[in-house]
């Protein structure tokens, strides 16, 4: 099963998400309110995608993004940013980022799935050109 880290600082946000999660059949999903608690979980756990909040304290959902991007063992690792903002600017700064998908909120759970989906498409076909 697909192990799932949503990353919010919000502790709302995450059971919602998580709920979401787990009434689509997502049961291995683990919880981050901040950049380094999110390391430290990829650290002891493989992680099959991520869920990124952009607006985090300290280091941002996007800062994370950048360095986890840095990384060969975690560079193609589907991230899924969510985020309340939909401004074109921000979503086009993701996408050069290397975000995997994009999910404004509020979203319901059949949006959560077609994000979920896209994510995973893009890693496989990331996988398939290289």
């Amino acid at each position: 099963m697909k192990r799932i880290l949503v990353m919010d600082d919000t502790p709302t946000m995450r059971m919602i998400v998580t709920g979401m999660l787990n009434d689509l059949g997502f049961r291995d999903v683990l919880e981050a309110e901040n950049t380094e608690m999110a390391l430290s979980l990829m650290g002891n756990y493989p992680i099959a995608i991520i869920l990124a909040d952009w607006n985090l304290p300290g280091k941002s959902g996007i800062e994370f993004l950048r360095q986890i991007r840095a990384v060969p063992a975690t560079r193609d690792l589907p991230v899924v940013m969510m985020t309340s903002n939909n401004d074109p600017s921000q979503i086009e700064e993701a996408r050069r980022a290397g975000v995997s998908s994009y999910l404004v909120k509020p979203f319901g759970a059949d949006d959560l799935l077609a994000r979920l989906e896209e994510a995973s498409l893009a890693h496989v076909k990331d996988e398939k050109s290289q």
